[in-house]
């Protein structure tokens, strides 16, 4: 890899900002490339930037990124699967068309693509709890199971995607506050 290497914007997550030292979330975002572009505005404080599952999480570490300046951060690695069945229960269990899908317990995904669109709402950056173990006596199938309530949808129909989602959280260093705006790019 060449430091000389473009990057293509794949996704624009937009800004964060903050009027003072609090603390700011994104929505949940699905994990495209997993490299973070992040540029803090000039016009506000130093911030620092972290990537978690939800605003409350601790022990997450983050970077700061002085007011003017960027940063390349590699926050993750995409993992998703094509979704075939889902069950209409509490916790939903998912039905996957591959074994090797790289989604794991404790992650958070969200679904799109549902004819029935209930399940892209309710599977909105949603916990996965459990992750199967494909073995010949259930014909290999893969299956997930997430922290959604799906009971009272409709019956699930044709196929969907789901994937790793994440937040994109800011704090600002000072009582100034601070912006950063966020874009998710490839190299090359």
């Amino acid at each position: 890899m060449s430091a000389s290497q473009p990057l293509h914007l794949v996704a624009d997550h937009g800004e964060l900002t903050s009027a003072n030292a609090t603390t700011v979330a994104s929505g949940a975002k699905i994990v495209k490339t997993g490299l973070l572009y992040v540029a803090c505005s000039s016009e506000k404080k130093s911030g620092h930037i972290s990537v978690c599952n939800t605003i409350a999480q601790t022990g997450v570490g983050s970077f700061h990124i002085e007011k003017g300046n960027d940063f390349l951060y590699r926050y993750g690695h995409p993992a998703n699967a094509n979704v075939t069945g889902a069950s209409k229960a509490d916790p939903c269990v998912l039905t996957l068309d591959r074994q090797d899908t790289k989604l794991r317990v404790g992650e958070y995904v969200t679904m799109t693509g549902s004819a029935v669109g209930g399940y892209n709402s309710t599977i909105a950056h949603a916990e996965v709890t459990a992750v199967s173990s494909p073995q010949q006596s259930n014909g290999y199938a893969m299956t997930i199971t997430v922290d959604a309530d799906t009971s009272s949808l409709g019956d699930f129909t044709g196929t969907a995607v789901v994937s790793k989602s994440v937040i994109f959280r800011m704090a600002a260093e000072t009582s100034d506050g601070s912006t950063m705006h966020l874009h998710e790019v490839q190299l090359g």
